[in-house]
């Protein structure tokens, strides 16, 4: 990236939180309906390399960019022992779905959704989850990732 700032001045965006609990899980109550990972027993974490992204509140990656840019964002989690039932993980921006989810059955492998978003100055994104029933998760880890596009 570095070459291409020098030449023509675009110049890169990208954040990145992640949570993991030293080798325990963090439970979870699921629903029926999307919720948001927030609250949990274990703060996340803004990683250091994060240029143009904050984390104001827990679980949320909160672009404050100048320039208004599209994103590729991916976001996972991990539980254990394996769930039963169907779960879904879903990307939201601002607290509203960006129609951009994935569903698994039985899960007990990392569950991961990926999704292109245009972000302005201080729009967030946050990761969603829901299950056909109610039942309590162990998550040993969850990421949120952010990297544009373009350059600006």
């Amino acid at each position: 990236m570095a070459f291409l700032q020098n030449q023509i001045g675009l110049v890169s965006s990208e954040g990145y939180i992640y949570m993991i609990n030293g080798g325990t899980t963090v439970s979870f109550a699921m629903t029926a309906s999307y919720k948001e990972f927030t609250g949990l027993s274990t703060s996340f974490t803004l990683a250091s390399t994060a240029k143009d992204f904050a984390m104001t509140t827990d679980g949320r990656l909160k672009y404050t960019g100048a320039n208004t840019k599209v994103f590729a964002i991916d976001a996972g989690y991990g539980v254990t022992p394996a769930v039963s039932g169907s779960m879904a993980i879903a990307i939201y921006k601002n607290g509203s779905t960006t129609g951009f989810q994935s569903f698994s059955v039985g899960v007990n492998v990392p569950a991961i959704c990926q999704a292109f978003v245009s972000l302005a100055t201080n729009d967030y994104v946050s990761i969603f989850v829901k299950s056909n029933r109610n039942q309590t998760i162990n998550l040993y880890g969850i990421y949120l990732s952010a990297s544009s596009m373009e350059g600006a």
